[in-house]
């Protein structure tokens, strides 16, 4: 009996490390690397001169889709509003943000001229989800840097971005402002029309 409970304990330690790393916050190294990663392509996509602007922008939205856990954020935003959906509602909702928020981080990205990315440091980020920030500096072609912070989780060994922040301001809460102003003023079907609409402004 006692070298089986030997035996148990010795597989009970060995197991930790790979459960304990299973969360972004206690694979930081790992966190910068995917940001890292994710930069060096978004930077290759957009400097490459042989792709049109159609090619570039479905490359810019592969790298992200994997990248980005869109259903998180889309339900972020929404708020309580997504709770009292439709079934309908939802769907709908689900297919217009995916185009907005790929729309987003490309005209965020290309407001502020990006051209390089420089990994500064990682800080928890609040909660019991283990998520972690990989703050960057984001190199300009004009101007200072700027500051933005990654929100990264891990999940079954993959990371994903759950969140941004451009110098303190947070793309989820800032927009989940802007989405509940829209439904209260134009109900939930508005609110899809109109992120409809930005996406195809973009264009």
């Amino acid at each position: 009996m006692k070298k089986i409970a030997s035996f148990l304990a010795v597989l009970w330690v060995a197991a930790m490390p790979a459960v304990a790393q299973d969360k972004a916050v206690d694979d930081t190294r790992g966190a910068i690397e995917f940001i890292e990663g994710l930069a060096s392509e978004t930077i290759a996509v957009w400097s490459d001169s042989k792709v049109t602007e159609a090619e570039r922008e479905t490359a810019f939205r592969a790298i992200f889709e994997q990248a980005t856990d869109i259903s998180l954020l889309a339900r972020g935003m929404l708020g309580r509003h997504y709770r009292t959906a439709t079934a309908e509602q939802r769907d709908r909702y689900m297919q217009a943000m995916s185009d907005y928020i790929i729309t987003e981080f490309d005209k965020r990205m290309t407001q502020i001229g990006f051209r390089e990315l420089e990994v500064i440091g990682t800080k928890p980020a609040s909660g019991r989800n283990g998520h972690v920030f990989v703050r960057t500096e984001v190199q300009r072609d004009d101007g200072e840097p700027i500051l933005a912070d990654w929100r990264v989780r891990k999940k079954s060994g993959e990371f994903q971005i759950v969140n941004l922040e451009f110098e303190g301001i947070n793309l989820m809460i800032t927009n989940r402002d802007v989405f509940s102003s829209k439904v209260k003023d134009v109900g939930v079907d508005g609110l899809i029309d109109w992120l409809k609409d930005q996406s195809d402004d973009a264009e």
